[in-house]
């Protein structure tokens, strides 16, 4: 009775708002032609993960676009190059994709496997679009399914590895294509959904790991975030997972923001936000505001370019008051060379405290490119933690191979706090702050030829060099290096 109720509500909402639009929407009939419309430069609110020139890599991707950290899916079904979408009428996109991943690692770095831990992990999700033949609307629905047929320690029962055959999204969106005549396109997006913002430092999607946070509520944006300026307005609700159950909102808790982007100048492009989530009845209890901007030029081959990006955090966990900040450098150079090849600079520090509760809380982030694979691996978290020192090369020797190799060293912002995610501790401080050195490689193949069209592989290896506070923090795991490996292969339909 409860769904049913705010079911009604959402849709209630979206009919008011269309209602307040109806004299301003002006549909194309030529959006009806699809694909070419989409490919104009227009102020229509657009999605382009894809690589320059529509190659299958680009040595130019930045963080929060390169896919060995975002999914390409729905980008290639709405420009019908998966073979359902390709046989589909043009008001239908339909794509499913299924992925597996062989985990391993030794000599594990927390308190809970501190030895040997490996896992099957496969994802599989069904999406389903309709556009163009319910103009003014567009319906999307997506069903996602997560499992860990190989896991040790419980993880094939977590609901951070394990979620049944459930909704990631299903939503209904109304467009226009010029809002109140100001000649900015708009959407307005109610239901299920998934949330992806800037770098996806704080806020990101789909993922190279077990996890994609989704949202209940509505979204509206205007202009067009990657052009010119954009704007984006969302309320909602975080999901809880459930591993065989129907995934429902979390009670009494809200996240919600704002989202600015200009990109006039290539040379100092522009994010401006605030993310705010309060949670009423939740174990952690976080009310927790989040503003913070971003800097950036574009990689352009045979320039540099550069990002700085800073997030200050304010509110209580628990009643505890907190005031936390996190702050992302880098300066990059794309060489004008045969094989495309880049390499960039990496600087990050995210503030810690001796209470955990106080450290800088990376709310629905990504993390898998700036601090190495996650899933059941995932060393490093952006709390507590100070890496001065880094660097990331990206090659591509054809344009289907994709080469990435980084190498960070990190230590503990606060000596005295916790090692996030590991469990580990010395109040003291006398285990130091030096947690190591990590050296990520990976290789992303994408086959172009038959039916291998649809396949893509990944293998990667990381080694952990074990820094002097393994030595010395109480109830420690083991102290020799830990070496990890993966192999994943996608499908895509």
């Amino acid at each position: 009775m409860m769904r049913r109720k705010y079911t009604n509500n959402l849709l209630a909402i979206s009919s008011i708002i269309g209602c307040f639009m109806g004299g301003n929407i002006t549909l194309a009939a030529e959006a009806k032609n699809t694909e070419a419309v989409k490919a104009e430069k227009s102020s229509i609110i657009v999605r382009n993960n894809t690589a320059p020139n529509g190659a299958p890599f680009s040595a130019e991707e930045t963080v929060g676009r390169t896919r060995f950290d975002f999914d390409r899916l729905t980008d290639l079904m709405e420009n019908h190059k998966t073979p359902l979408a390709a046989m589909a009428p043009d008001w239908l996109n339909l794509a499913i994709e299924h992925r597996t991943r062989y985990d391993v690692y030794d000599h594990g770095f927390t308190r809970a496997i501190p030895g040997f831990n490996d896992q099957i992990h496969q994802r599989t999700r069904f999406l389903f679009e309709v556009q163009n033949i319910i103009d003014p609307f567009r319906f999307t629905l997506e069903l996602t399914d997560f499992r860990a047929p190989l896991a040790n320690f419980g993880q094939d029962h977590s609901p951070a590895f394990a979620n049944h055959f459930d909704f990631s999204q299903l939503h209904l969106d109304l467009l226009s294509k010029d809002f109140l005549g100001t000649g900015y396109g708009a959407k307005f997006e109610v239901g299920r959904m998934i949330l992806e913002y800037g770098e996806s430092r704080l806020v990101g999607g789909h993922r190279w790991g077990p996890f994609t946070p989704t949202f209940d509520g509505i979204r509206f944006s205007l202009g067009n975030d990657k052009e010119k300026w954009g704007f984006h307005v969302f309320g909602t609700r975080p999901v809880n997972r459930e591993v065989t159950h129907l995934d429902w909102n979390t009670p009494e808790t809200y996240f919600s923001g704002a989202h600015i982007t200009n990109r006039d100048l290539r040379w100092a492009n522009v994010d401006v936000y605030w993310f705010q989530l309060n949670e009423s009845n939740n174990v952690r209890q976080r009310n927790l505001s989040t503003p913070g901007f971003r800097l950036f030029a574009k990689p352009v081959k045979g320039n540099f370019d550069y990002e700085i990006e800073s997030m200050y955090q304010f509110g209580d966990t628990q009643d505890i008051d907190i005031f936390a900040h996190r702050h992302h450098g880098e300066i990059g150079y794309s060489f004008e060379t045969a094989m495309p090849f880049r390499l960039i600079y990496l600087f990050d520090y995210a503030s810690g405290d001796p209470d955990p509760r106080k450290n800088f809380d990376i709310l629905y982030a990504k993390r898998r490119v700036e601090y190495g694979p996650t899933g059941m691996f995932g060393p490093f978290f952006p709390s507590n933690l100070f890496s001065p020192a880094g660097f990331r090369a990206v090659l591509l020797p054809v344009p289907n191979v994709r080469l990435m190799m980084s190498h960070r060293a990190y230590w503990l912002a606060d000596k005295h706090g916790a090692y996030v995610g590991s469990g580990l501790q010395d109040r003291t401080g006398r285990s130091g702050s030096f947690l190591g050195n990590m050296l990520d490689i990976s290789v992303g193949w994408d086959p172009q030829w038959s039916f291998l069209k649809r396949v893509s592989f990944d293998i990667g290896y990381s080694h952990i060099f074990k820094g002097d506070y393994f030595d010395k923090v109480p109830n420690g795991p083991e102290k020799a290096d830990t070496n990890y490996g993966y192999t994943m292969a996608t499908l895509k339909f």
